[in-house]
Protein backbone atom coordinates (compact mmCIF):
# COMPACT_ATOMS: atom_id res chain seq x y z
CA UNK A 1 0.00 0.00 0.00
CA UNK A 2 1.32 3.45 -0.94
CA UNK A 3 0.82 6.81 0.78
CA UNK A 4 -2.05 7.72 -1.53
CA UNK A 5 -3.85 4.51 -0.72
CA UNK A 6 -3.57 5.38 2.98
CA UNK A 7 -5.38 8.69 2.42
CA UNK A 8 -2.32 10.83 3.14
CA UNK A 9 -1.99 13.53 0.47
CA UNK A 10 0.98 15.73 -0.35
CA UNK A 11 -0.38 18.91 1.26
CA UNK A 12 -0.94 17.16 4.56
CA UNK A 13 2.56 15.74 4.58
CA UNK A 14 4.07 19.14 3.71
CA UNK A 15 2.33 20.77 6.67
CA UNK A 16 2.41 17.72 8.99
CA UNK A 17 5.60 15.88 8.08
CA UNK A 18 5.27 13.38 10.94
CA UNK A 19 2.94 11.41 8.62
CA UNK A 20 5.93 10.71 6.39
CA UNK A 21 8.58 10.41 9.10
CA UNK A 22 6.66 7.85 11.14
CA UNK A 23 4.79 6.10 8.34
CA UNK A 24 5.10 2.40 7.67
CA UNK A 25 4.62 3.02 3.96
CA UNK A 26 8.24 3.64 3.08
CA UNK A 27 9.97 6.91 2.19
CA UNK A 28 7.86 9.79 0.91
CA UNK A 29 8.10 10.06 -2.86
CA UNK A 30 10.62 12.64 -3.96
CA UNK A 31 12.22 13.08 -0.52
CA UNK A 32 15.46 11.35 -1.51
CA UNK A 33 15.86 13.71 -4.48
CA UNK A 34 15.06 16.72 -2.26
CA UNK A 35 17.75 15.77 0.22
CA UNK A 36 20.26 14.99 -2.51
CA UNK A 37 19.73 18.43 -4.02
CA UNK A 38 20.37 20.09 -0.63
CA UNK A 39 23.42 17.91 -0.09
CA UNK A 40 24.80 18.93 -3.49
CA UNK A 41 24.10 22.63 -2.98
CA UNK A 42 24.94 23.06 0.72
CA UNK A 43 26.84 19.99 1.78
CA UNK A 44 23.80 19.22 3.96
CA UNK A 45 23.64 15.94 5.88
CA UNK A 46 20.54 13.97 6.85
CA UNK A 47 19.80 11.22 9.34
CA UNK A 48 17.62 8.20 8.71
CA UNK A 49 13.94 8.99 7.94
CA UNK A 50 14.45 12.76 8.23
CA UNK A 51 12.27 15.05 6.10
CA UNK A 52 12.48 18.51 4.49
CA UNK A 53 9.26 19.78 2.91
CA UNK A 54 9.34 20.99 -0.69
CA UNK A 55 7.66 24.15 0.58
CA UNK A 56 10.43 24.90 3.09
CA UNK A 57 12.74 27.70 1.99
CA UNK A 58 16.29 26.52 2.67
CA UNK A 59 18.86 29.18 1.81
CA UNK A 60 21.31 28.10 4.50
CA UNK A 61 25.08 27.86 4.30
CA UNK A 62 25.01 24.74 6.52
CA UNK A 63 22.27 22.26 7.37
CA UNK A 64 22.50 19.10 9.43
CA UNK A 65 19.26 17.27 10.18
CA UNK A 66 19.22 14.29 12.55
CA UNK A 67 17.35 11.01 12.32
CA UNK A 68 13.53 11.25 12.30
CA UNK A 69 13.65 15.07 12.44
CA UNK A 70 11.73 17.25 10.03
CA UNK A 71 11.30 20.77 8.62
CA UNK A 72 7.73 21.59 7.57
CA UNK A 73 6.45 23.75 4.71
CA UNK A 74 6.75 27.51 5.07
CA UNK A 75 9.90 27.36 7.21
CA UNK A 76 12.74 29.72 6.32
CA UNK A 77 16.20 28.32 7.10
CA UNK A 78 19.14 30.73 6.80
CA UNK A 79 22.87 30.62 7.58
CA UNK A 80 23.66 27.64 9.85
CA UNK A 81 21.22 25.14 11.37
CA UNK A 82 22.03 21.90 13.20
CA UNK A 83 19.18 19.70 14.45
CA UNK A 84 19.54 16.52 16.51
CA UNK A 85 17.39 13.41 16.36
CA UNK A 86 13.59 13.27 16.77
CA UNK A 87 13.12 17.04 16.57
CA UNK A 88 10.59 19.03 14.60
CA UNK A 89 10.27 22.48 13.04
CA UNK A 90 6.59 23.02 12.31
CA UNK A 91 5.22 25.37 9.60
CA UNK A 92 6.59 28.90 9.28
CA UNK A 93 9.49 28.57 11.71
CA UNK A 94 12.38 30.95 10.93
CA UNK A 95 15.99 30.26 11.87
CA UNK A 96 18.83 32.68 11.14
CA UNK A 97 22.44 33.01 12.17
CA UNK A 98 23.82 30.01 14.05
CA UNK A 99 21.16 27.81 15.63
CA UNK A 100 21.85 24.44 17.29
CA UNK A 101 18.88 22.29 18.30
CA UNK A 102 19.22 19.13 20.37
CA UNK A 103 17.34 15.84 20.44
CA UNK A 104 13.60 15.51 21.04
CA UNK A 105 12.82 19.21 20.56
CA UNK A 106 9.37 20.40 19.49
CA UNK A 107 9.13 23.87 17.90
CA UNK A 108 5.62 25.08 17.14
CA UNK A 109 4.51 27.16 14.14
CA UNK A 110 5.57 30.78 13.68
CA UNK A 111 8.57 30.59 16.02
CA UNK A 112 11.59 32.78 15.19
CA UNK A 113 15.11 31.91 16.34
CA UNK A 114 17.54 34.71 15.46
CA UNK A 115 21.09 33.68 16.23
CA UNK A 116 22.60 37.02 15.22
CA UNK A 117 21.99 40.70 15.95
CA UNK A 118 22.39 44.17 14.49
CA UNK A 119 24.66 46.73 16.12
CA UNK A 120 23.51 50.32 16.40
CA UNK A 121 26.14 52.02 18.57
CA UNK A 122 27.45 54.40 15.90
CA UNK A 123 24.96 57.26 15.79
CA UNK A 124 26.56 58.63 12.63
CA UNK A 125 25.94 55.49 10.55
CA UNK A 126 22.52 54.12 9.52
CA UNK A 127 21.67 50.92 11.42
CA UNK A 128 21.45 48.87 8.22
CA UNK A 129 25.06 49.75 7.41
CA UNK A 130 26.47 48.76 10.81
CA UNK A 131 28.01 45.30 11.37
CA UNK A 132 26.27 42.26 12.82
CA UNK A 133 27.24 40.32 15.92
CA UNK A 134 26.65 36.61 16.31
CA UNK A 135 26.71 34.47 19.47
CA UNK A 136 24.28 31.84 18.31
CA UNK A 137 21.32 30.07 19.90
CA UNK A 138 21.39 26.67 21.61
CA UNK A 139 18.22 24.69 22.31
CA UNK A 140 19.14 21.70 24.46
CA UNK A 141 17.42 18.29 24.49
CA UNK A 142 13.74 17.68 25.27
CA UNK A 143 12.45 21.24 24.90
CA UNK A 144 8.99 22.39 23.80
CA UNK A 145 8.73 25.89 22.29
CA UNK A 146 5.19 27.21 21.86
CA UNK A 147 3.79 29.16 18.92
CA UNK A 148 4.87 32.73 18.12
CA UNK A 149 7.92 32.58 20.42
CA UNK A 150 10.94 34.75 19.58
CA UNK A 151 14.38 33.57 20.78
CA UNK A 152 17.14 36.19 20.66
CA UNK A 153 20.83 35.80 19.93
CA UNK A 154 23.07 34.48 22.70
CA UNK A 155 20.34 32.48 24.44
CA UNK A 156 20.64 28.89 25.64
CA UNK A 157 17.37 27.13 26.43
CA UNK A 158 18.15 24.46 29.01
CA UNK A 159 17.14 20.83 28.62
CA UNK A 160 13.61 19.68 29.53
CA UNK A 161 12.22 23.23 29.45
CA UNK A 162 8.91 24.61 28.14
CA UNK A 163 8.61 28.06 26.55
CA UNK A 164 5.04 29.40 26.63
CA UNK A 165 3.37 30.74 23.48
CA UNK A 166 4.19 34.35 22.64
CA UNK A 167 7.26 34.60 24.86
CA UNK A 168 10.28 36.69 23.89
CA UNK A 169 13.36 34.91 25.26
CA UNK A 170 16.20 37.36 25.85
CA UNK A 171 18.28 35.47 28.43
CA UNK A 172 19.28 31.89 29.22
CA UNK A 173 16.58 29.50 30.41
CA UNK A 174 17.65 27.14 33.23
CA UNK A 175 17.02 23.41 32.65
CA UNK A 176 13.61 22.07 33.69
CA UNK A 177 12.03 25.53 33.62
CA UNK A 178 8.67 26.75 32.40
CA UNK A 179 9.11 30.29 31.07
CA UNK A 180 6.73 32.86 29.61
CA UNK A 181 6.13 36.56 29.09
CA UNK A 182 7.82 39.52 27.42
CA UNK A 183 10.64 39.40 28.24
CA UNK A 184 10.40 35.76 29.28
CA UNK A 185 10.90 34.88 32.94
CA UNK A 186 10.90 31.60 34.82
CA UNK A 187 7.40 30.73 36.04
CA UNK A 188 8.24 27.49 37.80
CA UNK A 189 10.47 24.42 37.88
CA UNK A 190 8.93 21.36 36.22
CA UNK A 191 10.38 19.08 38.88
CA UNK A 192 8.34 20.73 41.61
CA UNK A 193 4.98 22.09 40.37
CA UNK A 194 4.22 23.27 43.91
CA UNK A 195 7.00 25.83 43.74
CA UNK A 196 6.07 28.83 41.55
CA UNK A 197 8.86 31.32 41.03
CA UNK A 198 6.81 34.45 41.66
CA UNK A 199 8.19 37.53 43.43
CA UNK A 200 7.63 37.20 47.16
CA UNK A 201 5.86 40.01 48.98
CA UNK A 202 6.95 38.59 52.32
CA UNK A 203 10.19 39.52 54.09
CA UNK A 204 12.82 36.83 54.51
CA UNK A 205 11.67 34.42 57.19
CA UNK A 206 7.96 35.27 56.67
CA UNK A 207 5.21 32.94 55.42
CA UNK A 208 6.69 32.79 51.94
CA UNK A 209 9.84 31.22 53.41
CA UNK A 210 7.84 28.30 54.75
CA UNK A 211 6.67 27.02 51.39
CA UNK A 212 7.83 23.72 50.02
CA UNK A 213 11.47 23.31 49.03
CA UNK A 214 12.56 21.79 45.76
CA UNK A 215 13.17 18.04 46.07
CA UNK A 216 16.88 18.36 45.25
CA UNK A 217 17.36 20.68 48.22
CA UNK A 218 15.37 18.34 50.48
CA UNK A 219 17.59 15.43 49.52
CA UNK A 220 20.73 17.52 49.99
CA UNK A 221 19.59 18.65 53.43
CA UNK A 222 19.12 15.05 54.50
CA UNK A 223 22.62 14.16 53.30
CA UNK A 224 24.47 17.01 55.00
CA UNK A 225 22.51 16.61 58.23
CA UNK A 226 23.68 13.00 58.39
CA UNK A 227 27.28 13.64 57.30
CA UNK A 228 28.57 16.97 58.63
CA UNK A 229 30.14 15.37 61.70
CA UNK A 230 31.98 12.92 59.43
CA UNK A 231 33.36 15.90 57.47
CA UNK A 232 34.75 17.44 60.66
CA UNK A 233 36.16 14.15 61.94
CA UNK A 234 37.90 13.58 58.60
CA UNK A 235 39.80 16.86 59.08
CA UNK A 236 40.48 16.61 62.81
CA UNK A 237 44.11 16.90 63.88
CA UNK A 238 46.10 14.30 65.74
CA UNK A 239 44.28 13.25 68.89
CA UNK A 240 40.75 13.65 67.55
CA UNK A 241 38.39 16.63 67.46
CA UNK A 242 39.68 19.82 69.03
CA UNK A 243 42.21 22.54 68.20
CA UNK A 244 44.35 21.42 65.33
CA UNK A 245 41.80 20.76 62.59
CA UNK A 246 43.28 20.75 59.11
CA UNK A 247 41.51 22.08 56.07
CA UNK A 248 41.76 18.61 54.52
CA UNK A 249 43.76 15.48 55.33
CA UNK A 250 47.45 16.06 54.73
CA UNK A 251 47.21 19.86 54.55
CA UNK A 252 49.42 22.13 56.63
CA UNK A 253 47.74 23.48 59.79
CA UNK A 254 46.43 27.04 59.57
CA UNK A 255 44.58 29.40 61.89
CA UNK A 256 41.65 29.52 59.49
CA UNK A 257 41.04 25.77 59.25
CA UNK A 258 40.18 25.43 62.94
CA UNK A 259 37.87 28.43 62.71
CA UNK A 260 36.11 26.88 59.72
CA UNK A 261 35.53 23.74 61.79
CA UNK A 262 33.96 25.80 64.59
CA UNK A 263 31.71 27.66 62.15
CA UNK A 264 30.50 24.45 60.47
CA UNK A 265 29.66 22.90 63.84
CA UNK A 266 27.97 26.13 64.91
CA UNK A 267 25.95 26.26 61.69
CA UNK A 268 24.41 22.91 62.61
CA UNK A 269 23.71 24.14 66.13
CA UNK A 270 26.36 22.09 67.95
CA UNK A 271 29.68 23.93 68.40
CA UNK A 272 30.66 21.26 70.91
CA UNK A 273 31.02 18.78 68.06
CA UNK A 274 34.60 20.01 67.57
CA UNK A 275 35.53 19.49 71.22
CA UNK A 276 35.21 21.25 74.58
CA UNK A 277 34.37 24.95 74.12
CA UNK A 278 36.71 26.13 76.87
CA UNK A 279 39.66 24.35 75.22
CA UNK A 280 38.89 25.98 71.89
CA UNK A 281 38.37 29.40 73.45
CA UNK A 282 41.72 29.26 75.28
CA UNK A 283 43.43 28.09 72.10
CA UNK A 284 41.96 30.82 69.86
CA UNK A 285 42.37 33.68 72.35
CA UNK A 286 46.04 32.74 72.80
CA UNK A 287 46.60 33.38 69.06
CA UNK A 288 45.99 37.12 69.49
CA UNK A 289 48.94 39.49 69.64
CA UNK A 290 48.21 41.60 72.75
CA UNK A 291 49.95 44.70 71.37
CA UNK A 292 48.17 45.01 67.99
CA UNK A 293 45.15 42.82 68.71
CA UNK A 294 45.72 40.95 65.42
CA UNK A 295 45.87 37.19 64.88
CA UNK A 296 49.06 36.29 62.99
CA UNK A 297 49.83 32.77 61.96
CA UNK A 298 52.53 31.59 64.41
CA UNK A 299 54.79 30.70 61.49
CA UNK A 300 54.53 34.16 59.89
CA UNK A 301 54.53 36.77 62.65
CA UNK A 302 53.61 40.40 62.02
CA UNK A 303 55.09 42.90 59.52
CA UNK A 304 56.46 46.27 60.60
CA UNK A 305 53.19 47.92 59.57
CA UNK A 306 50.38 45.52 60.58
CA UNK A 307 47.84 47.70 58.73
CA UNK A 308 49.58 47.53 55.37
CA UNK A 309 47.48 46.13 52.51
CA UNK A 310 47.66 42.35 52.24
CA UNK A 311 46.62 40.32 49.20
CA UNK A 312 46.75 36.89 50.90
CA UNK A 313 43.36 35.93 52.24
CA UNK A 314 44.75 34.01 55.22
CA UNK A 315 46.83 36.91 56.55
CA UNK A 316 46.84 38.28 60.11
CA UNK A 317 44.16 40.72 58.95
CA UNK A 318 41.77 37.97 57.87
CA UNK A 319 42.47 36.33 61.23
CA UNK A 320 40.45 39.13 62.83
CA UNK A 321 37.41 37.77 60.96
CA UNK A 322 38.22 34.05 61.24
CA UNK A 323 39.18 33.97 64.92
CA UNK A 324 36.91 36.78 66.06
CA UNK A 325 33.78 35.14 64.65
CA UNK A 326 34.81 31.62 65.73
CA UNK A 327 35.10 32.91 69.29
CA UNK A 328 31.63 34.45 69.00
CA UNK A 329 30.21 31.13 67.78
CA UNK A 330 31.71 29.58 70.93
CA UNK A 331 30.07 32.24 73.11
CA UNK A 332 33.23 34.23 73.71
CA UNK A 333 35.28 37.01 72.13
CA UNK A 334 38.87 38.21 71.66
CA UNK A 335 40.90 38.72 74.84
CA UNK A 336 42.17 42.12 73.69
CA UNK A 337 40.87 45.00 71.57
CA UNK A 338 42.15 45.21 68.01
CA UNK A 339 44.39 48.10 69.01
CA UNK A 340 46.00 48.56 65.61
CA UNK A 341 42.64 49.64 64.23
CA UNK A 342 41.40 51.34 67.39
CA UNK A 343 44.44 53.64 67.37
CA UNK A 344 43.68 54.94 63.87
CA UNK A 345 42.61 58.58 63.88
CA UNK A 346 39.88 59.62 61.46
CA UNK A 347 42.52 61.38 59.38
CA UNK A 348 44.74 58.28 59.33
CA UNK A 349 41.80 56.14 58.26
CA UNK A 350 40.89 58.46 55.39
CA UNK A 351 44.49 58.60 54.19
CA UNK A 352 44.76 54.82 54.16
CA UNK A 353 41.45 54.47 52.32
CA UNK A 354 42.60 56.97 49.69
CA UNK A 355 45.86 55.04 49.25
CA UNK A 356 44.19 51.67 48.59
CA UNK A 357 44.58 50.44 44.98
CA UNK A 358 40.89 50.57 44.06
CA UNK A 359 41.52 50.82 40.32
CA UNK A 360 43.81 47.79 39.97
CA UNK A 361 43.27 45.66 43.10
CA UNK A 362 39.71 46.28 44.23
CA UNK A 363 39.45 42.87 45.90
CA UNK A 364 42.36 43.38 48.36
CA UNK A 365 41.13 46.93 48.94
CA UNK A 366 37.66 45.66 49.81
CA UNK A 367 39.20 43.01 52.06
CA UNK A 368 41.06 45.72 53.98
CA UNK A 369 37.81 47.61 54.59
CA UNK A 370 36.17 44.37 55.78
CA UNK A 371 39.04 43.80 58.23
CA UNK A 372 38.84 47.33 59.67
CA UNK A 373 35.04 47.29 60.01
CA UNK A 374 35.10 43.87 61.69
CA UNK A 375 37.72 45.10 64.15
CA UNK A 376 35.37 47.97 65.01
CA UNK A 377 32.53 45.49 65.55
CA UNK A 378 34.60 43.25 67.82
CA UNK A 379 35.86 46.16 69.90
CA UNK A 380 32.34 47.54 70.32
CA UNK A 381 30.82 44.18 71.20
CA UNK A 382 33.51 42.81 73.51
CA UNK A 383 35.56 45.75 74.82
CA UNK A 384 33.15 48.64 75.27
CA UNK A 385 34.40 50.76 72.38
CA UNK A 386 32.05 53.50 71.24
CA UNK A 387 33.74 53.99 67.88
CA UNK A 388 31.37 53.86 64.91
CA UNK A 389 31.85 53.43 61.19
CA UNK A 390 30.38 56.77 60.11
CA UNK A 391 33.68 57.96 58.65
CA UNK A 392 34.14 54.68 56.79
CA UNK A 393 30.58 54.73 55.40
CA UNK A 394 30.93 58.37 54.39
CA UNK A 395 34.11 57.61 52.44
CA UNK A 396 32.51 54.59 50.76
CA UNK A 397 29.37 56.54 49.85
CA UNK A 398 31.38 59.19 48.00
CA UNK A 399 33.71 56.69 46.27
CA UNK A 400 31.10 54.23 44.98
CA UNK A 401 30.80 54.29 41.20
CA UNK A 402 27.39 55.83 40.47
CA UNK A 403 26.86 53.85 37.28
CA UNK A 404 27.95 50.38 38.39
CA UNK A 405 27.19 50.47 42.12
CA UNK A 406 30.56 48.85 42.90
CA UNK A 407 33.91 50.10 44.11
CA UNK A 408 36.66 49.79 41.50
CA UNK A 409 36.71 49.48 37.72
CA UNK A 410 36.72 46.46 35.37
CA UNK A 411 39.84 45.57 33.39
CA UNK A 412 40.57 43.77 30.14
CA UNK A 413 41.92 40.66 31.87
CA UNK A 414 39.30 39.76 34.45
CA UNK A 415 36.38 42.05 33.66
CA UNK A 416 34.28 42.81 36.74
CA UNK A 417 35.81 40.04 38.85
CA UNK A 418 38.00 42.11 41.19
CA UNK A 419 35.52 44.98 41.67
CA UNK A 420 32.64 42.57 42.37
CA UNK A 421 34.71 40.48 44.78
CA UNK A 422 36.04 43.57 46.54
CA UNK A 423 32.54 45.02 46.76
CA UNK A 424 31.27 41.87 48.45
CA UNK A 425 34.02 42.04 51.08
CA UNK A 426 33.52 45.69 51.98
CA UNK A 427 29.71 45.38 51.89
CA UNK A 428 29.86 42.31 54.13
CA UNK A 429 31.97 44.06 56.75
CA UNK A 430 30.12 47.39 56.70
CA UNK A 431 26.57 47.63 55.37
CA UNK A 432 25.59 44.01 56.04
CA UNK A 433 27.40 43.70 59.38
CA UNK A 434 26.04 46.96 60.78
CA UNK A 435 22.55 46.63 59.31
CA UNK A 436 22.83 49.66 57.03
CA UNK A 437 21.01 49.82 53.66
CA UNK A 438 23.05 49.33 50.52
CA UNK A 439 23.61 52.47 48.47
CA UNK A 440 22.60 52.19 44.79
CA UNK A 441 21.38 48.57 45.05
CA UNK A 442 19.80 48.59 41.59
CA UNK A 443 23.03 49.59 39.87
CA UNK A 444 24.85 46.95 41.90
CA UNK A 445 22.38 44.27 40.78
CA UNK A 446 22.83 45.27 37.13
CA UNK A 447 26.61 44.99 37.38
CA UNK A 448 26.61 41.67 39.22
CA UNK A 449 24.22 40.13 36.70
CA UNK A 450 26.44 41.36 33.86
CA UNK A 451 29.45 39.84 35.64
CA UNK A 452 27.63 36.56 36.29
CA UNK A 453 26.72 36.26 32.62
CA UNK A 454 30.29 36.86 31.53
CA UNK A 455 31.19 33.27 30.77
CA UNK A 456 34.90 33.81 31.31
CA UNK A 457 34.46 33.88 35.07
CA UNK A 458 31.16 32.60 36.32
CA UNK A 459 29.70 30.04 33.95
CA UNK A 460 32.49 28.27 32.12
CA UNK A 461 35.31 28.79 34.64
CA UNK A 462 36.16 30.59 37.83
CA UNK A 463 33.44 28.86 39.85
CA UNK A 464 35.35 28.87 43.10
CA UNK A 465 33.60 29.35 46.41
CA UNK A 466 34.99 32.90 46.65
CA UNK A 467 33.86 33.97 43.18
CA UNK A 468 30.39 32.48 43.56
CA UNK A 469 29.82 33.71 47.11
CA UNK A 470 30.88 37.20 46.04
CA UNK A 471 27.98 37.18 43.58
CA UNK A 472 25.37 35.38 45.68
CA UNK A 473 25.71 37.41 48.89
CA UNK A 474 25.28 40.89 47.33
CA UNK A 475 22.31 39.67 45.26
CA UNK A 476 20.73 38.13 48.38
CA UNK A 477 21.30 41.36 50.27
CA UNK A 478 19.92 43.55 47.46
CA UNK A 479 16.72 41.46 47.23
CA UNK A 480 16.00 42.43 50.81
CA UNK A 481 15.84 46.09 49.74
CA UNK A 482 14.57 46.30 46.15
CA UNK A 483 12.55 44.35 43.58
CA UNK A 484 14.81 45.42 40.72
CA UNK A 485 15.14 42.48 38.24
CA UNK A 486 13.92 40.20 41.02
CA UNK A 487 12.86 37.38 38.70
CA UNK A 488 16.16 37.44 36.85
CA UNK A 489 18.11 37.47 40.11
CA UNK A 490 16.08 34.55 41.43
CA UNK A 491 16.65 32.63 38.21
CA UNK A 492 20.40 33.17 38.53
CA UNK A 493 20.42 32.10 42.17
CA UNK A 494 18.28 29.05 41.37
CA UNK A 495 20.81 27.97 38.74
CA UNK A 496 23.67 28.37 41.25
CA UNK A 497 21.75 26.40 43.85
CA UNK A 498 20.89 23.53 41.51
CA UNK A 499 24.49 23.18 40.34
CA UNK A 500 26.09 23.43 43.79
CA UNK A 501 23.84 20.75 45.28
CA UNK A 502 25.49 18.19 43.03
CA UNK A 503 29.03 18.99 44.17
CA UNK A 504 28.80 17.60 47.71
CA UNK A 505 31.11 14.61 48.23
CA UNK A 506 29.70 12.10 50.71
CA UNK A 507 31.64 12.10 53.98
CA UNK A 508 34.07 14.77 52.74
CA UNK A 509 32.01 17.89 52.01
CA UNK A 510 32.70 20.50 49.35
CA UNK A 511 35.91 21.36 47.54
CA UNK A 512 36.79 25.04 47.31
CA UNK A 513 36.60 24.94 43.50
CA UNK A 514 33.78 23.57 41.38
CA UNK A 515 34.40 20.42 39.32
CA UNK A 516 36.81 20.92 36.45
CA UNK A 517 38.02 24.34 37.54
CA UNK A 518 41.57 24.88 36.34
CA UNK A 519 44.01 25.99 39.00
CA UNK A 520 41.57 25.59 41.88
CA UNK A 521 41.61 23.28 44.85
CA UNK A 522 39.32 20.39 43.93
CA UNK A 523 39.86 18.34 47.11
CA UNK A 524 36.99 18.59 49.63
CA UNK A 525 37.92 20.46 52.80
CA UNK A 526 36.65 22.67 55.58
CA UNK A 527 37.00 26.02 53.80
CA UNK A 528 35.09 24.81 50.75
CA UNK A 529 32.46 23.14 52.92
CA UNK A 530 31.82 26.22 55.08
CA UNK A 531 31.66 28.56 52.09
CA UNK A 532 29.49 26.40 49.81
CA UNK A 533 27.08 25.63 52.64
CA UNK A 534 26.76 29.40 53.09
CA UNK A 535 26.22 29.86 49.35
CA UNK A 536 23.50 27.20 49.25
CA UNK A 537 21.76 28.67 52.30
CA UNK A 538 21.82 32.24 50.96
CA UNK A 539 20.50 31.17 47.55
CA UNK A 540 17.79 29.05 49.18
CA UNK A 541 16.84 31.95 51.45
CA UNK A 542 16.50 34.33 48.52
CA UNK A 543 14.22 31.76 46.86
CA UNK A 544 12.12 31.35 50.02
CA UNK A 545 13.34 27.80 50.68
CA UNK A 546 15.69 28.12 53.67
CA UNK A 547 13.11 27.68 56.43
CA UNK A 548 13.73 24.46 58.35
CA UNK A 549 17.10 23.61 56.80
CA UNK A 550 19.39 21.73 59.17
CA UNK A 551 22.04 24.47 59.12
CA UNK A 552 22.24 28.27 59.11
CA UNK A 553 25.55 30.12 58.52
CA UNK A 554 27.32 31.37 61.60
CA UNK A 555 30.34 33.60 61.95
CA UNK A 556 31.82 35.20 58.84
CA UNK A 557 28.85 34.44 56.59
CA UNK A 558 26.01 34.81 59.06
CA UNK A 559 22.94 36.52 57.56
CA UNK A 560 22.13 38.62 60.64
CA UNK A 561 23.62 42.07 61.31
CA UNK A 562 25.73 42.31 64.44
CA UNK A 563 23.20 44.27 66.50
CA UNK A 564 20.63 41.48 66.15
CA UNK A 565 22.86 38.96 67.91
CA UNK A 566 22.74 38.19 71.61
CA UNK A 567 24.94 40.50 73.72
CA UNK A 568 28.58 39.50 73.97
CA UNK A 569 30.08 38.06 77.14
Amino acid sequence: MEFGDAGIDGLRVEMEPWHAVWSDHGPWPGQAARQQDLADRLGATFGERSFVAEGAHVVADELHLGARSYIAAGCLIRERLTVGDDSSLNPYVVTAGTVRIGDGVRIASHVALYGFNHTFDDLGVPIWMQPHTEQGIVVEDDVWIGTHVVVCDGVTIGAHSVVAAGAVVTRDVPPWSVVGGVPARVLRDRRDPRLPREPSTEPSGGPAAARARRPALERFDERVAAQWRDVLDRCAGVGGPGPGHLDRPGAAPTVRSGCDAVEIAGAFGDPGAVGRAEVWIDHLRALQDPVTGLFPDPADGLPDDPLELRVDVDSHQYGVLAVGYALEVLGSGPAHPVRAVGALTEEDLLQRLDALPWRDLAWPAGSWVDFVATAVHLDRRHHGSTRGIETLLGWLQTRQDRRSGVWGRPDDTSGWLLPVNGTYRLVRGTYAQFGEPLPRPEELVDTIIAHAREHRWFVDRGRTACNVLDVVHPLWLALRQVDHRRDEVRDRLAAVLEEALGWWVDGAGFAFAGPGEAGGNDTPGLQGTEMWLSIVWLAADALGESDGLSWRPRGVHRPEPADSLAPGP
